[in-house]
Order: structure tokens, then C-alpha cells, then sequence
């Protein structure tokens, strides 16, 4: 494992979310939105190398987490998940072109909606992940 990497990857998300909330506070909400995608990106890459030494030079979010699925070998509750949330990923998604290129404007709302998602969507993917480990470890046995 890549540990080094890995480590530094999961710093970069944590504190691209910190400044997405910071953000967020100062009325900022078009930075608070491309910080709030860039650490989901970041938090998703860093488990794609930790548990199958994998980098993806993909921005999309729905790709990167069919390729978690793919390594943790959960396809399915991946495909449910894109398929249930496919308006806020794709919000997302569009929003890491639109904040840096576009004259688009986000509001509060838009901002408060999608920085509470990227903390649902870290929260499920460490929660397959774990599933995996578990899993893992109980092969090991």
C-alpha cells in the first residue's frame, strides 16, 4: 500500500472540506461547492489506491464510485446509490467545470445541499470500505 499517499490524499479532502465550510460561512458559495467536490474526488481516489493501488485520472464522481464498487466488490449497492442520488452527482459534477468557467451563480441553498451530500456520500463510502475490511479479515481467518 501507497501509505504515504494515501495519508496525504485523505489530509488534502479533509482540509478541502474544512475550507468548503469556511467558505460556505464567508457567503463564498461558488468556492464552497468546488471545495466540497474536490474532497469527495480526493476522499474517493485516496480509497481507490489504499485498497487496490488504483488511480483514476477521472473527474467524474459517478465513475469513481462504480470503480469503488468494482474494488470493494459491492457493484450493486454502488449502482443503487448512483441511482438514488444521480441529481446531486451530477450537480456536482457539473460544478466542478461550472465554478471555475462558467457565470453560473450557486446560492446558500445549492451550497448547504451539496457540502451536507459530499458528507453522506464520505460517510457511505467509509462505510463500504469498513464492510470491505471486515470481509477482508474475516477471509484471513
Amino acid at each position: 500500500m501507497h501509505y504515504e499517499e494515501v495519508e496525504t490524499l485523505l489530509r488534502r479532502s479533509e482540509d478541502y472540506l474544512e475550507l468548503a465550510n469556511s467558505a460556505f460561512e464567508s457567503e463564498k458559495y461558488d468556492a464552497a461547492i468546488f471545495l466540497a467536490e474536490q474532497a469527495l474526488q480526493l476522499h474517493i481516489k485516496a480509497l481507490l489506491i489504499k485498497y487496490a493501488d488504483l488511480r483514476i485520472r477521472s473527474h467524474s464522481l459517478r465513475e469513481l464510485l462504480y470503480r469503488l464498487g468494482q474494488v470493494f466488490k459491492l457493484e450493486d449497492r454502488i449502482e443503487e446509490f448512483i441511482r438514488a442520488n444521480r441529481k446531486l452527482l451530477r450537480e456536482l459534477e457539473d460544478a466542478y467545470i461550472e465554478t471555475r468557467y462558467e457565470a453560473r451563480v450557486y446560492y446558500r441553498e445549492d451550497a448547504e445541499e451539496l457540502i451536507e451530500f459530499v458528507a453522506r456520500v464520505m460517510d457511505f463510502v467509509e462505510g463500504l470500505a469498513d464492510e470491505f475490511e471486515r470481509g477482508s479479515n474475516l477471509q484471513d481467518d
